[in-house]
């Protein structure tokens, strides 16, 4: 008994020590953590797709970029608290890297919650946004995420940033939907904020789901799908530069929703008009001619494959398939038909963004990290002209205590000339698309060439 009584006492120091305040929540979330073992390991494994963003940290730097904005004031002690049984919940997010040449692992590691959250009253988002997003997650670092907690005019701005390897942005729509239900049922309800996920990182999860039948042929799909093509945004050079720059448009819903009106009667995706609309506003900066063939790689969230996404942790479960045609349309929409149908030819590989999984994992189990990754880079090629469509985000799961966002934004991984990644959502009717480069001011006015065709594309149905 006095055993029990000891460990509780020093649970009830630790969690304080990490920020947090209310002792009701301290003693559930006690309680939570024995019933979960897994809460109390102190090394984790890194998965595939861990390393593998690993890996790219010699492409980009590895960290991803969101913010959700509210017309509202968030409760700063409160959204601690549920931050503290957040990363009590994930313990990845306070883990370090240890890159171990023959075998990388996380190790849990100590935090306090003010490393975790950064508040600030400012009268300049714009100004602060920026500053926030230029920041680095080294690779030793303790915690993997920060968030960014910013007061200005009335409203909330919460940035995050964190590292790739622990998820992508379909991870992340997971982790911020059950971190505002976890939010909202602490502040409604005075219930503890305990609805994290803990399940797997698994990128096996993908299969779960699949008849013996299919899985089996699932785990035979070796084939290399990496790009080869030539095309390239016109950067003056491929100069490793330390600068983050981030350019982005945000397109109204009155023209966006012209836009998706066309293509549902074409037969054509949001991801269809992205695709089209960037390979159209490339062409036109670019020095891409009439027939010149071109590809622009598109990520596919692998959780497609997955029925029931209850037993997931927050994780990677990204892929990339190739939109390649022989030749760009005549104009945007002749374009769109092109890709429209080059998209449906792949949606209809019942493997879709699965190959080359099997091979990759073979290459991280049959041999050390190390070596594992200079084979790897022989046949795994950084896209260097992609499109990420994150999605229209559901503003009812991302409420904090009945209050929806009234907007959101996402750039990806800052990466090195000359790979050109853009990002895009939709929320409340409205496009947001950006791009994430490490580059300089001649870069920063190619992009905004390009956002400046990219624009018109859109506005232009």
């Amino acid at each position: 008994m006095i055993a029990v009584n000891n460990y509780h006492e020093n649970e009830v120091k630790f969690l304080k020590s990490k920020g947090l305040t209310d002792d009701k929540v301290i003693n559930d979330l006690i309680e939570f953590k024995e019933s979960n073992p897994t809460l109390l390991k102190k090394k984790l494994p890194t998965e595939m797709y861990d390393k593998v963003n690993l890996m790219c940290r010699k492409y980009m730097d590895r960290l991803a970029r969101f913010e959700v904005d509210y017309d509202f004031i968030v409760d700063e002690e409160k959204f601690k608290n549920v931050a503290v049984c957040c990363l009590e919940s994930a313990p990845i997010l306070h883990s370090q890297i240890i890159n171990n040449p023959i075998a990388p692992y996380w190790k849990v590691a100590d935090y306090n919650v003010n490393e975790f959250v950064f508040v600030e009253k400012t009268d300049d988002i714009n100004k602060t946004r920026e500053k926030f997003f230029s920041r680095e997650i080294p690779l030793k670092s303790n915690i993997q995420m920060n968030i960014g907690l910013f007061y200005c005019e009335g409203k909330t701005y919460i940035c995050f940033i964190w590292n790739h390897m622990c998820m992508d942005g379909g991870g992340f729509k997971a982790f911020w939907g059950d971190f505002c239900k976890a939010y909202s049922d602490y502040v409604l309800y005075n219930k503890s904020p305990l609805s994290f996920s803990t399940g797997s990182r698994k990128y096996t999860e993908v299969y779960k789901d699949m008849d013996k039948a299919t899985f089996k042929k699932a785990k035979k799909q070796l084939a290399n799908v990496s790009p080869r093509d030539k095309n390239r945004m016109p950067f003056q050079n491929n100069n490793v530069e330390n600068n983050v720059i981030i350019v982005s448009r945000r397109i109204e819903e009155d023209y966006f929703s012209k836009a998706i009106a066309y293509c549902k009667e074409n037969g054509a995706t949001v991801t269809d008009l992205l695709l089209a609309a960037f390979i159209d506003a490339l062409s036109k900066i670019a020095d891409i001619k009439p027939n010149d063939k071109i590809s622009v790689a598109c990520a596919t969230d692998l959780r497609r494959h997955i029925k029931d996404l209850s037993s997931l942790g927050y994780t990677n479960h990204v892929s990339f398939v190739h939109c390649a045609l022989d030749k760009k349309g005549s104009d945007l929409k002749d374009t769109l038909k092109a890709v429209s149908a080059k998209m449906k030819e792949i949606k209809a590989d019942e493997f879709m963004g699965l190959h080359g999984l099997p091979l990759l994992n073979f290459a991280y189990k049959s041999m050390v990290y190390l070596q594992a990754e200079t084979i790897v880079k022989l046949f795994y090629n950084n896209p260097v002209l992609s499109v990420s469509n994150v999605g229209a985000i559901d503003t009812k799961a991302f409420s904090l205590a009945n209050n929806p966002p009234f907007s959101a934004f996402v750039a990806g991984a800052a990466k090195n000339k000359p790979c050109a990644v853009m990002t895009a959502l939709s929320i409340n009717g409205e496009l947001s698309a950006s791009m994430c480069l490490r580059g300089n001011e001649n870069d920063r006015a190619v992009l905004e060439s390009f956002f400046t065709e990219f624009e018109k594309n859109i506005k232009s149905f």
